[in-house]
């Protein structure tokens, strides 16, 4: 069997997308039954590299940036390859219909279920292809209950055509001793000192609620006896502008850090170090963040919609992400109860082993090849 994929994202440098498709490619590769098919990458400009055995190939026919333009090459591709399926997690897979059986992964419905914090462009799509896009696959992979249930009140396609795979987590997450060089490394190398910090990342995304991450930090800190950090990481941008204007305006500025876009090795050792992840976000398909905190041992305050609650069970704190005065109450809580904070630890490494991206690559490959035939 011949299976195309869209691998235009496959890059850790692309956001969680691009994360998703390099831990499900490695992982499916590895799968002893993938050996009995021949798979083809369809690249963008720049993919990471994965290492792949030779039943792998990476296509010379780039796939473009530009979503329409790359969903109507779809059809072309799987003609001139005699695919037997298509896979794309790239948001819009084909919405046209092709010479072979498709499946997509759909990571949330943002452009339809919180389209102000999207842009026109991705509203248009959202509201007309994506729909499309869902109805002509043979099979539609949603990361959390929380997305099927989404996908289900907005779009009618059948409840069958819609498979529930979660995502997994990399080894590199894994908990360390709090004397561990790498993590006082990683504290020199973005000053952060020796108080206790809270981490919160992808701050560039009007949904994952910086603003009142910073109120609510402003209030904890500016109480007696509250010394510690916040690292807010994420591209920098007119929004990070804007948010260093609010902690100057609340005269934090000496207890909150910017350190930019993270890399990838480094995410792990951030997580370990802190006090917690602080993650009360708008809006998540799945939340990749929380799951790889948990199991680094890192405590987490996230939000009680969407799919936080589900993926996070009962090994995080859960705010309303409306609510600055609760996400506030629950910094101080994690900062100053020993208890709460070795107790959510320990929760979360048992709750973060239910998740795999093994277990995730196995299920999406079955479907793949069941789709295929």
């Amino acid at each position: 069997m011949r299976i195309g994929i869209d691998a235009r994202v496959m890059s850790v440098r692309l956001g969680g997308i691009g994360r998703y498709m390099l831990e499900m490619v490695r992982s499916m590769a590895a799968r002893e039954k993938a050996k009995d098919h021949e798979f083809i990458l369809y690249p963008g400009k720049d993919i990471d590299s994965a290492n792949l055995p030779d039943n792998w190939t990476c296509s010379q026919r780039r796939l473009t940036s530009r979503g329409i333009l790359r969903s109507l090459s779809y059809p072309s591709l799987a003609r001139k390859d005699r695919l037997d399926a298509f896979y794309s997690a790239d948001y819009l897979g084909p919405f046209l219909p092709m010479p072979c059986r498709t499946v997509i992964t759909i990571h949330d419905l943002i452009p339809i279920v919180y389209p102000r914090v999207t842009r026109f462009q991705h509203r248009l799509v959202g509201s007309f292809l994506l729909p499309r896009t869902m109805k002509n696959a043979a099979a539609v992979v949603s990361v959390s209950l929380a997305t099927k249930k989404d996908i289900l009140r907005h779009i009618r396609i059948p409840e069958s055509k819609i498979k529930v795979i979660h995502e997994g987590k990399n080894e590199a997450f894994h908990p360390r001793d709090r004397d561990d060089r790498g993590i006082r490394d990683i504290r020199s190398r973005y000053g952060i000192g020796d108080d206790p910090y809270f981490l919160s990342l992808g701050i560039s995304d009007p949904k994952k609620n910086a603003k009142n991450i910073v109120k609510a930090f402003s209030e904890t800190v500016k109480r007696p006896g509250n010394r510690c950090m916040l690292v807010l990481a994420g591209k920098t941008g007119p929004r990070t502008s804007a948010l260093e204007r609010m902690v100057n305006e609340l005269r934090i500025q000496d207890r909150v850090l910017f350190p930019g876009f993270v890399q990838d090795e480094h995410l792990p050792l951030l997580m370990n170090g802190a006090r917690g992840l602080c993650f009360p976000s708008l809006y998540e398909g799945f939340g990749l963040p929380v799951l790889e905190a948990m199991a680094c041992g890192c405590p987490v305050i996230t939000s009680n919609v969407s799919s936080l609650p589900e993926i996070a069970g009962d090994a995080a704190l859960l705010v309303d992400p409306g609510d600055v005065r609760q996400l506030s109450h629950a910094m101080e809580r994690l900062l100053k109860d020993d208890g709460l904070h070795d107790d959510l630890k320990a929760r979360g490494i048992t709750r973060a082993e239910g998740f795999s991206w093994e277990q995730a690559a196995e299920e999406l490959l079955d479907l793949l090849i069941a789709t295929g035939r």
